[in-house]
């Protein structure tokens, strides 16, 4: 018995051991993606000329729906599975008595049955999607799939100016090929006795050589409002295609951005930040929307509140610029919107500043007492700018910020910055969420786009 004990005790110190040997590993070792690009900058440097070409990778895709059509099947089918569920559960608590099985089985397992069947059916109820607006909703939904990645191809080709890019001509030979395809569109959520779901959008793109050679591919999504399935199909489906116009033309902004204007910069690996680009300041990131110690969305201190945010370049920056990238960039500048929130998704675009420049600041701090301290400030430098509208009163908003800035003379831009958690006060049903999925392979803070109720967010006085 000592002997075993001793070889646990000796495995558990291998175990932490390797296990602290891989957190150093991973503390020391520089994040693979950083300074990296979407397409290798050797290649997208110079390129002038772009086609666009809708292709459609997935036959017969169709519009999703989350939930059960129709509360008359719902519950029904919620009470066959409690009934089920509670007759297993009446026989298995009757086998456990002995002797007295016969006589409490024919007790147990009926009352099982009923408490199952009256709990599912319930469960099923609220869970249900009215028979009626589902098949509103889904009709409003139903789109071609090559009509809406033609219209997605459309909405690429009028952001190429702004990436400083043109249209290939007919006959003309590309720089670039671009293929774009909308995957999937649809609600998700459903459930509840007033369901309520955000509309999404997963798209596929690939970047392609004149030999057509692929140098990238990428699906990703994106997301807009979050309603009640009343006001999705009421007034005529109006707010759905509005959601649905608004959704595919950020995937195709997004599209167009990650080709030619994203570059990324340095990443963690040892842990994962909450925030993932340039980090809030005031108001701060929401680390956990529901959490009693974070409100739901921190508060502005008046109608054209003054935001802050991390300055570019940030201090990891310039701390792991191991090529000298930044000596090779200039005219930083800052990209901002602000959105009303829908249910913790994206509305109406309300404030928009682009290319705008402001100059760093840093709270005071102490001068360094000793010589060889660093020099560097303590905190991170951060910039501010003063909204200069006036906002709705008692309102929730929703922001974004990112840098833009020239690079050996070429525009580019990071990645626009979100929350790394979605909106917890918006999650659908469990099953959407539960079990644990885990993140793209790439990870979120270099996801093409913003996900899915993870914008920044704050709530006007």
């Amino acid at each position: 018995m000592p002997t075993v004990r001793q070889q646990g005790s000796g495995w558990g110190v291998r175990l932490l051991a390797g296990s602290l040997a891989v957190l150093v590993w991973g503390c020391a070792t520089p994040h693979p993606l950083a300074y990296t690009p979407a397409v290798p900058e050797p290649v997208r440097r110079g390129i002038r000329v772009v086609e666009v070409v809708p292709v459609v990778p997935e036959a017969g895709t169709q519009p999703h729906l989350d939930g059960e059509i129709g509360k008359g099947h719902a519950t029904g089918k919620g009470a066959a599975t409690g009934a089920a569920t509670g007759a297993t559960a009446g026989l298995l608590a009757s086998l456990q008595t002995g002797p007295f099985f016969v006589i409490l089985a024919p007790i147990l397992v009926p009352a099982g049955t009923l408490v199952g069947g009256a709990g599912g059916a319930a469960v099923g109820y609220a869970g249900g999607i009215p028979e009626q607006e589902a098949q509103a909703v889904r009709a409003l939904l139903t789109r071609h799939q090559a009509d809406l990645s033609a219209e997605l191809a459309g909405q690429v080709l009028r952001r190429l100016p702004q990436a400083g890019k043109a249209q290939a001509s007919a006959g003309s030979a590309p720089d670039l090929r671009l293929e774009v395809s909308a995957l999937s569109w649809g609600l998700y959520g459903g459930a509840g006795a007033h369901p309520v779901a955000d509309f999404e959008l997963t798209v596929f793109y690939r970047v392609l050589d004149p030999q057509g050679t692929s140098l990238l591919d990428r699906r990703f999504t994106v997301g807009g409002p979050r309603r009640p399935f009343q006001d999705w199909c009421s007034e005529d489906g109006k707010w759905l295609r509005e959601a649905l116009t608004a959704t595919v033309e950020s995937a195709a902004e997004a599209v167009a951005d990650s080709a030619f204007l994203i570059q990324d910069f340095y990443l963690s690996k040892s842990t994962t930040p909450a925030t993932c680009g340039l980090l809030p300041r005031r108001p701060g990131q929401v680390f956990l929307a529901g959490s009693p110690l974070q409100g739901a969305a921190p508060k502005v201190e008046s109608l054209s509140p003054a935001l802050q945010w991390e300055a570019f370049p940030r201090r990891e920056d310039l701390d792991h610029d191991a090529g000298r990238l930044f000596e090779r960039i200039s005219e930083v500048r800052y990209d901002l919107r602000i959105w009303t929130s829908v249910g913790g998704g994206p509305g109406q675009l309300v404030y928009e500043r682009l290319g705008f420049r402001l100059e760093p600041r840093t709270d005071p701090v102490e001068i360094p007492a000793t010589p060889g301290d660093d020099p560097r400030p303590a905190v991170a430098a951060f910039v501010e700018h003063r909204v200069d509208c006036v906002l709705a009163p008692g309102t929730e908003y929703l922001w974004s910020v990112r840098a833009r800035f020239r690079l050996d003379g070429e525009e580019r831009a990071c990645r626009w910055s979100m929350n790394q958690a979605p909106d917890i006060r918006a999650q659908p049903a469990f099953r959407r969420w539960l079990p644990y999925s885990l993140p793209p392979a790439r990870g979120l803070c270099v996801y093409d786009g913003i996900p899915p109720l993870r914008h920044h967010r704050f709530c006007t006085p």
